[in-house]
């Protein structure tokens, strides 16, 4: 390019390796209004306006009329469409420049433009490289020695282009793994534009991504005080459901902690199917708590079976009713004292545009500066006050909240929390009878540490008396059944819902066989879907990470290895050995014959089973009073995960003690399904 002007910064032109600066400031800003008017032109008024935004001075026709002589002088130089760059017509000043002559504005908006559609495609180097360019421009003053309205709107468009830049270059660089750049694109992006909701949710992609999820729920917090405070208004939806995705470690995409649909599901979306009795309990709590009666909900189940979805759809309903959502989780071995409570009051407290401290008495505000971070804690635990005082100081600040409008707290992951926390969320339920509050908590119920048992077997104790009194539920979840299987796959799939019939089940599996009749295709779908439930039992995260796998429903995805891998490291030696003797055997095995191959005695086997069965990797099949117990896989995906792990030496011998088992007479009782 032979020619290029830079507006943005020290004005120049660059012609044909020489620089050319204009020395006067009005002579500046009246060639960059000329500049970026375009073919269009302007008025004389209107440049008038722009070099004089005041009162225009009495001798401003002739003044303008020299300055356009000195700026027809300076632009002789660069190519034009004709001889004189600069010309009036039909009343209007019109710059005519070659189109091939660079404006840096122009170029830099462009890229943006450009940026953002290599980011959608999924090009992110060029995205990063687009988008970094058009930042290094746009951070440089727009004709700093003036103002007007003019001057100011363009100022407040490069901004949004600025800001837009900083987003896509930040999650470009998230995308490839540089997280330390991507935070300071987006704590840049935040400074420069605080309203912006955009770039804050860019923030707390970037804060979540890199582990710090803390710091992630306060770029939230501080959005939603600045609205408060500067708008008077609340975040948006979108800004809403982001907040609520931090409740677990997906992606809003993503059901129960599940990674997103991948390459197979052609990204799109995780529809939302299947926990329609689940939702209706939730909201039925939450309308009694809306009327003033403080409700217990308890939702438990198997990792990868949606507790985390169903917390996030159940408080994105709540708060479009009006509610107040505080959400906290519990990390296993968590530093912070009472971390889900902390976390979900922290954030009322960090985004009240008032002080809620005014409201609680004053013997509770040294308490609660001590421990929610936005206050100053949290301190050490051996500085905190004694467990009463904290536990009546946080009831008073969450009635407080609940006394605004209805609250629900929403707690997910408690199966690690510790003793105290339990013990404070009993509290917490025993104290607040009366107030417009709904406490939703999530557990895992496939874990076999005794640990872990014990908060179970608190939250349980919890929950007798308000079952009881109809102020508490229990919603235990299960794996999908087979319609919602379907429609799960044939979203993902296709992206269109299903309609209730026979006829509706295509999927890309069925399309792809040439010349198949409807017949045919309905068979093949059908026979897809109930292959993909069989093998995942329902799980979400397990259906969606064999949909996304390149090889197909066949093959074993490494996040569920990775989850197989994790349980089979906590339920010991002698429930391995069961269980690596039932993989081998099938997706069912009986339980006399399992016993003997792996070579334990009866009580031995016997807790080894339980074990199996209390996580989640075994369960009851169908039981004949003259026959041994036989146990089934819940999934597929599962045994085959523990039947590849076996060698061939372990193979070999499981399979001759089966035969020792069984003698020369009989067949073992094993069942291949």
């Amino acid at each position: 390019m032979d020619t290029e002007i830079e507006i943005l910064g020290p004005m120049a032109v660059r012609c044909a390796g020489t620089v050319h600066h204009l020395q006067s400031a009005q002579a500046r800003v009246a060639f960059a209004r000329l500049v970026l008017a375009g073919p269009e032109g302007v008025t004389r008024d209107e440049l008038a306006d722009v070099i004089w935004p005041g009162e225009l001075p009495p001798t401003w026709a002739s003044a303008l009329r020299t300055l356009v002589s000195r700026l027809r002088t300076f632009m002789a130089p660069l190519p034009a469409e004709s001889t004189n760059p600069l010309a009036k017509l039909g009343g209007r000043y019109v710059l005519a420049l070659r189109e091939d002559v660079l404006v840096d504005v122009e170029d830099a908006t462009r890229s943006v433009t450009a940026a953002q559609e290599a980011f959608n495609t999924g090009d992110v180097t060029t995205a990063a490289r687009l988008a970094t360019r058009a930042a290094d421009r746009l951070r440089l003053p727009f004709l700093s020695e003036h103002e007007g309205d003019w001057i100011a709107g363009w100022r407040e468009r490069l901004t949004e282009y600025l800001v837009t830049a900083l987003e896509i270059a930040s999650r470009a660089a998230l995308g490839s793994g540089d997280h330390a750049r991507a935070a300071l694109l987006a704590e840049e992006a935040t400074a420069r534009a605080p309203e912006r909701e955009s770039a804050h949710r860019c923030l707390m992609a970037v804060r979540e991504a890199m582990g710090n999820r803390g710091e992630a729920l306060r770029a939230y917090q501080r959005l939603r005080r600045y609205l408060a405070e500067e708008l008077g208004v609340d975040p948006s939806p979108e800004t809403e459901a982001a907040y609520l995705a931090l409740l677990g470690p997906s992606s809003p995409a993503s059901p129960s902690g599940a990674p997103g649909a991948g390459p197979a599901a052609g990204h799109r979306p995780v529809p939302f199917t299947g926990r329609r009795q689940e939702m209706a309990t939730l909201a039925g709590a939450w309308a009694r708590a809306a009327r003033g009666r403080r409700q217990f909900v308890l939702v438990t189940g198997e990792s990868g079976i949606g507790k985390t979805r169903l917390l996030r759809e159940a408080g994105a309903a709540m708060a479009a009713e009006g509610g107040l959502l505080l959400v906290g989780r519990c990390d296993e071995n968590a530093m912070v004292p009472y971390q889900p409570l902390v976390e979900a009051l922290d954030s009322y407290v960090a985004s009240s545009p008032d002080d809620p401290l005014d409201a609680v008495c004053p013997s509770a505000r040294g308490p609660l500066r001590l421990l929610l971070p936005s206050l100053g804690g949290p301190c050490a635990p051996g500085e905190l006050p004694e467990q009463p005082v904290l536990f009546a100081a946080l009831t008073q600040l969450l009635l407080v909240a609940a006394s605004e409008r209805p609250c629900a707290v929403l707690i997910d992951d408690a199966h690690w929390a510790d003793p105290q926390t339990v013990e404070l969320v009993r509290h917490l339920l025993r104290t607040t009878a009366e107030a417009r509050l709904c406490i939703v908590v999530a557990a895992r119920n496939d874990l076999p540490t005794s640990a872990q048992r014990r908060v179970r077997t608190g939250l349980d104790e919890a929950m007798l008396r308000f079952e009881h009194d109809g102020d508490g539920a229990e919603v235990v979840l299960g794996g999908l059944d087979l319609a919602a299987t379907r429609t799960l796959m044939h979203d993902l799939i296709t992206g269109t819902t299903p309609t209730p019939t026979r006829t509706t089940t295509t999927t890309r599996a069925a399309t792809t066989r040439p010349g198949a009749t409807a017949a045919g295709t309905e068979s093949t779908a059908a026979r897809l879907v109930r292959r993909a439930y069989s093998r995942s039992g329902g799980n979400p995260f397990m259906l969606l990470e064999m949909l996304r796998h390149p090889a197909g429903l066949y093959a074993v995805p490494p996040a569920v290895a990775r989850l197989v891998a994790a349980k089979q490291a906590a339920i010991g030696h002698d429930a391995t050995r069961l269980l690596q003797v039932a993989a081998v055997t099938g997706p069912s095995v009986a339980f006399d014959a399992a016993a003997g191959a792996a070579g334990l005695d009866v009580l031995a086997a016997l807790d080894a089973l339980e074990t199996l069965l209390q996580v989640g990797i075994l369960a009851e099949g169908s039981q004949h009073p003259d026959r041994p117990a036989v146990y089934e896989f819940r999934h597929d995906v599962v045994r085959q995960v523990v039947d590849e792990q076996v060698s061939d030496a372990r193979r070999r011998h499981i399979t001759s003690r089966q035969r020792q088992v069984a003698g020369p007479r009989n067949s073992p009782h094993i069942h291949s399904g």
